[in-house]
């Protein structure tokens, strides 16, 4: 009798697709291996061979298999995506837009193709071409996930966070089981600094992926946002339980550790992390701030001075070495730090190539000269400080500035050309001549080089008189005879924003200590808070529906003028308020922190630049309830007409 037969190459095929759809690698890869040594050739089986090895991780052996496969049916979408998806995972991006973009201009790629494709352009960072081959892959195909998922993370790169966070929350109505389009949702309400949803969709995602160690991360930087710190070192604790030689999350245990003033232990944090990846420049940064504020300056200088001499992303190391210099006074030796970004446009992306040279001290008794402005508007505001200085030396002044501020340094400056900043350059200015130009903020080693060369902080910038005129008897009308407190409590900035910004339920002992009117001047939507605030406190924070701060800064001034007292963190209202001579009172984070801005300096309740302004300091890092109480004590004796 004949004994059993071998199974055809046939049947092999159809054994190996089915172990693939059952997510049965192995099995797989070793039935496509069976045919293929009877039929080295064979495309079906190199596919399935390629396919298997993908999911296995074994991108390069992978390569070789797909390589064939394509070489044998190159016109076959199936294959060209999954070698495509192949080479992303090399991280051969642009090898991998290749491979399908030959199918695409012949129609031929599926929904499937279209959606790598897209995973391709989002890579090089073109986010528009992303969005179409998304489209097209969902008109094909219209619940292909990978293709919903990235079109969010399309939008995002657009620029559009909300729309992305819409659309991601439509995927996950629709596609609850869709794990990364939880993850991705988590991260743009991170971005959007929306804590609490951010930690209800990254559990999500977590609870579906558990071994997702930077998702493990991104949600405990969302608990830390909240000031759930506890909760926050207690998911990276179990993140280095299970990877204990991770630098970046021994950093965030430094932060976490920082936060909860376990500062022995964030310094050692610290210390693991740079020993783990002496090139992270976080963790340098992180402890040099810590022992700042522990040790004082001159040993936080000796960790920046050995970043420095380990010679990895050195500009960083100099530009954070110039904080504390700067903070303690010494500002020539801090600006000559803070230079070394002129040389990384991504630490001063908005380096200004203007043709004429750099001014640098020399007289400029009849000569014309830019000053053009940089980093935020707040520092703008502070930094225009010194045109006095600048239009009292020069023949000609043309000053080029944020467009928002264009009108305010009009009438603020009438003796200087004022130019609103352009992208590229403004084409005006560069048919102008001038002599010289200098950023406004390298004015202050010139102008300002220590602390005995302030003249007094007097007031410099011009409110709308008449404008300011009418919002006060607005607000007179609503205070109900109290006064008229403006208040602003969160900063914009993503790499400190959380070191600077005072949750609105902190500020509820504030707002018990006197009647009167408190007027939002915070930019920004925030009214979700506002109204969590009124219902849980019963307190009424005005937001007047007729200024808008991000959009018209001439009226903002106005608002800031018409206030009888504005309180703030340090932010845009702290500078305008401080420019117009108005009183304000700052609520300054710990120095040491690295989020106190270096122009508060070190200690005292006084500012050099503002007459205006009275400093209310953090005496314990990241605890705002000392400089609330004192806050609250001061409101309290506030007369009904400050």
């Amino acid at each position: 009798m004949p004994g059993p037969q071998s199974p055809s190459p046939t049947d092999l095929l159809h054994v190996a697709s089915a172990h693939i759809n059952a997510g049965r690698y192995a099995e797989a890869g070793a039935a496509a291996q069976a045919v293929l040594r009877d039929a080295a050739h064979n495309v079906d089986a190199l596919h399935i061979l390629g396919l298997s090895l993908y999911h296995l991780g074994r991108y390069p052996d992978a390569e070789a298999a797909l390589d064939s496969a394509a070489k044998g049916r190159p016109s076959d979408p199936a294959i060209a995506n999954s070698y495509a998806l192949t080479l992303l995972k090399l991280n051969r991006v642009d090898d991998a837009a290749q491979r399908l973009e030959k199918l695409a201009h012949k129609n031929k790629l599926t929904a499937a193709g279209l959606s790598t494709l897209g995973d391709c352009r989002l890579r090089q960072g073109q986010p528009e071409k992303a969005t179409a081959c998304f489209k097209k892959a969902l008109s094909l195909q219209p619940d292909l996930v990978p293709a919903l998922v990235n079109y969010g993370e399309a939008l995002k790169q657009s620029g559009d966070l909300n729309g992305a966070i819409a659309h991601y929350e439509k995927v996950t109505a629709r596609h609850a089981q869709a794990a990364s389009a939880w993850r991705n949702l988590g991260l743009a309400l991170y971005e959007a600094e929306r804590f609490p949803e951010s930690i209800s969709a990254l559990e999500k995602y977590l609870a579906a992926k558990p071994g997702d160690i930077q998702s493990q991360l991104s949600l405990a930087a969302s608990r830390f946002q909240t000031a759930d710190y506890e909760h926050a070192l207690s998911i990276i604790e179990s993140v280095l339980e299970r990877v204990p030689d991770h630098a970046e999350a021994w950093n965030n245990k430094g932060l976490a550790l920082r936060t909860l003033e376990r500062l022995d232990a964030a310094e050692e944090a610290f210390a693991k992390a740079i020993a783990l990846d002496p090139d992270l420049t976080e963790a340098r940064t992180n402890l040099g701030n810590l022992i700042h504020d522990v040790r004082g300056l001159d040993a936080a200088l000796e960790i920046f001075d050995a970043s420095i001499a380990h010679g990895v992303n050195e500009q960083k190391a100099h530009i954070a070495r110039a904080n504390p210099l700067l903070i303690e006074g010494r500002i020539a030796e801090g600006w000559a730090e803070y230079r070394w970004s002129r040389d990384s446009p991504a630490e001063r992306p908005t380096w200004r190539a203007y043709k004429a040279d750099l001014w640098s001290g020399q007289d400029l008794t009849g000569k014309s000269i830019l000053v053009w402005g940089e980093q935020g508007v707040g520092d703008e505001v502070l930094y225009a400080s010194m045109m006095g200085d600048v239009l009292a030396r020069a023949g000609q002044v043309l000053i080029e500035c944020e467009p928002r501020l264009s009108p305010v340094f009009e009438r603020s400056f009438p003796a200087a050309q004022v130019f609103p900043r352009a992208y590229p350059l403004n084409s005006e200015l560069e048919a102008t001549h001038f002599d010289f130009h200098i950023s406004i903020a390298d004015l202050s080693p010139l102008i300002r080089p220590d602390p005995n060369a302030f003249t007094g902080g007097s007031p410099y910038i011009k409110d709308d008189k008449n404008r300011t005129a009418s919002l006060r008897e607005k607000y007179e009308t609503l205070s109900d005879n109290g006064p008229v407190i403006g208040i602003a409590w969160h900063s914009g900035r993503k790499d400190n924003a959380w070191l600077k910004s005072i949750p609105l339920q902190q500020w509820i002992p504030i707002f018990d200590a006197k009647n009167g009117l408190f007027v939002s001047l915070q930019y920004g939507e925030h009214g979700e808070e506002i109204s969590q605030l009124e219902s849980a406190s019963g307190h009424r924070v005005y937001r007047d529906p007729d200024i808008d701060p991000l959009s018209d800064l001439d009226a903002f001034a106005s608002q800031v003028a018409a206030m009888d007292l504005v309180i703030t963190n340090s932010n845009t209202a702290a500078h305008f308020a401080g420019a117009l001579g108005q009183s304000v009172w700052i609520m300054v984070p710990r120095s040491g922190s690295g989020g106190m801005p270096w122009y508060w300096m070190r200690s005292g309740p006084t500012s050099p630049w503002y007459a205006s302004a009275r400093l209310y300091r953090q005496t314990r890092f990241q605890d705002w309830s000392s400089v609330v109480g004192a806050i609250a004590a001061d409101v309290a004796g506030l007369s009904p007409a400050t």
